[in-house]
């Protein structure tokens, strides 16, 4: 069957925004805090790994490599450094083509709730979502419509956006019908013969760089109370006795750190999944709203930070992050 045939004989296909789909009143909201949570589980995961590296071979006859996952923690950290990886190059470059999928209705008939069902280009999606990449776009399967207003793409404009943005020559691309668990098929493009585990694979070593600890600083024995369910295996929480800016310095210029400070709702403002927004090149993400820093303490930038220049710096200096290469506020 050629191509055409396949998309002509498959569910009608529509080019819908991020931001509209998970905006929607019925998309489910479970869904969304599960991805947080998983993202979650991934660095916690990732900081009870001892050894923080993949193996893998050089196949030469494809000039790439295949990684070898040996145990679910080896999986995790290939995942997260995926994940991690794909964020903050769209960040970059943009998301390139489109993820594919359909929007499902949940299985509990008395519930009006739907969800996207994405392959290929799942992590992409969850990229897209972690990202707060709201701007940009997905075709997807919409028999339910709940985007009534969206038209329905013909063969030609469905080819068209799924190699839309696509940066590098597309090798091996190729059709295929997907199936979701309901049993719809949708016609779907894949993406061929890449080298995307040779970014994975450096992604994960700066990864491993940087998360060599994790600490926790607050500002006294009372917040240290109040954040004891952030404890956990491979993670410190210490006081902050003279700020943010003397933790790298405390730290050795090693590891990551989180300074969370003292306020009524200091258990509820920090989820490991933030972390996902500390780029490898980063020196500082900032929460505007709560004042929560992750910190890279082995950044150029915050090697800066030695205690003569923190005592003859300016407030503004500091408090502004001033001497930082890089900072990310949220």
């Amino acid at each position: 069957m050629q191509n055409k045939d396949k998309f002509n004989n498959s569910s009608p296909m529509k080019y819908i925004l991020l931001g509209d789909i998970i905006k929607h009143p019925n998309y489910s909201k479970e869904r969304l805090d599960y991805i947080n949570i998983s993202t979650g589980d991934m660095f916690l995961k990732l900081f009870e790994l001892d050894v923080k590296q993949l193996d893998y071979s050089f196949l030469q006859q494809s000039n790439t490599i295949q990684v070898h996952i040996k145990n679910k923690y080896k999986e995790n950290f290939f995942d997260l450094a995926k994940l991690h990886w794909l964020i903050h190059d769209f960040k970059t470059n943009g998301v390139s083509f489109a993820p594919q999928g359909f929007l499902q209705k949940d299985d509990n008939e008395n519930n009006d709730t739907f969800a996207a069902e994405i392959h290929p280009g799942t992590y992409r999606f969850l990229a897209m979502i972690l990202g707060e990449m709201y701007n940009e776009h997905i075709l997807v399967a919409d028999k339910e419509n709940y985007f009534p207003n969206h038209s329905i793409l013909s063969f030609e404009e469905h080819k068209k956006l799924a190699d839309q943005g696509f940066i590098r020559e597309r090798k091996g691309s190729y059709s295929e019908i997907e199936t979701s668990q309901r049993g719809e098929n949708i016609y779907t493009v894949h993406e061929g013969g890449n080298h995307h585990d040779w970014n994975i694979i450096r992604q994960s070593e700066e990864l491993a760089k940087m998360y060599t600890k994790v600490t926790i600083y607050t500002d006294d024995e009372d917040c240290i109370a109040r954040l004891n369910l952030l404890e956990t295996t491979g993670v410190e929480i210490k006081i902050a006795n003279q700020g943010y800016a003397y933790i790298p310095f405390e730290e050795q210029f090693n590891g990551v750190s989180i300074y969370i400070p003292k306020s009524d709702q200091i258990e509820d403002v920090f989820t490991y999944d933030k972390l996902i927004h500390l780029d490898i090149d980063t020196d500082i993400v900032f929460f505007t709203d709560t004042g929560v820093t992750i910190i890279n303490n082995g950044s150029v930038g915050c090697k800066r930070l030695i205690p003569e220049i923190i005592k003859e710096s300016k407030p503004e200096y500091l408090d502004n992050f001033l001497w930082a290469r890089r900072v990310v506020k949220i």
